[in-house]
């Protein structure tokens, strides 16, 4: 029973059912829409929550109306340490994995061009300023593993294929007699329940963005500034499935089909599903997904100042426009253990393909607040993104078609919200606190991340350094597989808690 056959990923797209492999694509896209804010350790302290400030280099990637607060070019950079843990629940069973990494999180510079004005002038009316700034800083650490396993009292990965008929999995399911049809020509499993499964899904890469900025100061009142912003994804992702499982008798199959090919001695394929009967097999099924691409945006950003203590900021930042190329290669097998002692199994295996498609990730637009006292201040931000609003378009309208309905039954618009705070402790010593809440993209669940940090920053003449500790925490469930939980036949579902701690230093030199 040894046959081969190829997968290609967009026979995937095209086949328009909810696999496990087109929900993790689903999945992917959003992800790149969801760049992190603040770049520097001091804004990562203050929770990000940076709409109404200025003064620091995360102006460049942020509100850069804020870079008209520089009186002095200035240039950082800020290396980070991420430790990212997964702890998950499944049918009853714990397990956690984690990962970390350091890393260049940011490298930006301000370069001060105060306005030219005649001896004797008033240096604090009109165009005090025009600064330019230039840097780089991460946007995504897409760094994560996750594992889970467990005894699966419900289903199997069988029932899935029972509703793929005609795409990869139902084609798999039928060659390797996991599944059959019974007498009226339904598909029915043709595996047992209790079967242990097992799940690793690894990620690695990062999302950047490259921006070339300006920012403007009018009488230390109002502020403006805009943005151009240069974006890249390297995104792998490396995903197993595994079911070890046993395969039904003779009395399950027989009262349902008596002409089925696994008891039906005139079957043509009589001898190769008749021994599989009652063995015990182990199935596996892995994909290698590798995103890569370049995208550009633009932002444009204002801060007022009615009062010398009150700061309002606004931003609004357009789409990304990406163009990416998705490389993915797909296996699937399974070995039967049979009775008599002996093996015998099935594989479709790894045939690498590419896609090549352009994404638009939503706008954003965020409003700030801050409240600045002798010693310290008080920063907030809302944003408003609508997710729903994401296109996806390739060279095939059926697939767009397909991916951008799915856009909008899987997501809906959110609201996130940042607040930090600096105080002053000591003439050259900061400390912060901060707290963020970005809420959840999707329409049917519940997918909400809580930040929290805490920072220090010190001051010696024109060298500063940041120190910030971040923790981002989230819960959410994901199901392995999708069955008609509709009408009662319910889709495995796994618990995870996923944490994020998150060490960022900055180093920076005024001159």
């Amino acid at each position: 029973m040894n046959i081969s056959k190829s997968i290609a990923f967009l026979s995937l797209l095209l086949a328009g059912t909810a696999t496990g492999v087109q929900a993790q694509y689903i999945d992917e896209i959003r992800r790149y829409a969801q760049p992190e804010q603040g770049a520097t350790a001091r804004f990562k302290g203050l929770g990000n929550a940076q709409t109404a400030l200025g003064g620091d280099l995360s102006s460049v990637s942020g509100n850069p109306a804020g870079l008209g607060f520089f009186g002095q070019s200035d240039l950082s950079i800020t290396l980070d340490y991420a430790n990212d843990v997964n702890k998950a629940s499944y049918f009853g069973t714990n397990s956690q994995n984690s990962i970390g990494r350091v890393g260049i999180s940011q490298f930006a510079a301000v370069f001060n061009l105060p306005t030219r004005r005649a001896i004797g002038s008033n240096l604090t009316s009109g165009w005090v300023n025009f600064n330019i700034g230039v840097g780089y800083h991460k946007t995504n650490n897409f760094n994560s593993t996750l594992g889970y396993t467990g005894i699966n009292s419900e289903s199997s990965i069988a029932d899935f294929m029972t509703y793929e008929s005609g795409n990869v999995f139902g084609d798999f399911g039928w060659e390797s007699g996991m599944i059959d049809e019974d007498a009226e020509g339904y598909l029915i499993p043709m595996t047992t329940l209790d079967n242990r499964q097992t799940a690793f899904n690894r990620e690695e890469g990062f999302q950047s963005e490259t921006n070339v900025s300006f920012g403007a100061n009018y009488s230390n009142r109002f502020y403006i500034g805009g943005s151009l912003g240069f974006s890249r994804v390297n995104h792998r992702v490396n995903s197993l499935f595994m079911e070890d499982g046993s395969i039904e008798n003779a009395g399950y199959i027989y009262p349902q089909n008596p002409s089925s090919r696994f008891v039906n001695t005139g079957h043509a394929d009589y001898d190769i599903y008749n021994p599989l009967l009652e063995s015990d097999y182990a199935y596996d099924n892995e994909y290698w997904s590798d995103t890569r691409g370049n995208g550009f945006n633009a932002k444009l950003g204002i801060i007022y100042k009615p009062v010398s203590q009150l700061q309002i900021g606004i931003t609004a930042t357009t789409p990304t426009w990406y163009t990416l190329t998705n490389e993915y290669t797909d296996y699937f097998g399974i070995t039967n253990y049979l009775t008599g002692g002996t093996e015998d199994g099935l594989e479709y295996p790894e045939e690498t393909t590419y896609f090549d498609y352009n994404l638009r990730t939503p706008y954003r637009l965020n409003g700030g607040i801050a409240v600045l006292f002798g010693t310290g201040l008080i920063s907030a931000d809302v944003e408003y993104v609508d997710y729903a609003s994401m296109q996806f378009t390739s060279s095939d309208t059926g697939t767009d078609n397909n991916m951008n309905n799915e856009i909008k039954n899987t997501y809906k618009s959110a609201v996130n919200f940042r607040v930090g705070g600096e105080y002053m402790i000591a003439p050259d010593l900061m400390i912060r606190a901060g707290y963020g809440y970005a809420g959840g993209p999707f329409k049917d669940f519940d997918s909400n991340i809580q930040t929290v940090s805490a920072g220090l920053g010190y001051r010696i003449n024109n060298l500063y350094f940041d120190l910030a500790y971040q923790n981002m925490s989230q819960k959410y469930s994901l199901k392995p597989y999708v069955l008609d939980d509709a009408n009662g036949h319910y889709s495995p579902v796994v618990d995870v808690d996923n944490f994020r701690n998150s060490v960022f230093l900055t180093a920076g030199f005024k001159f």
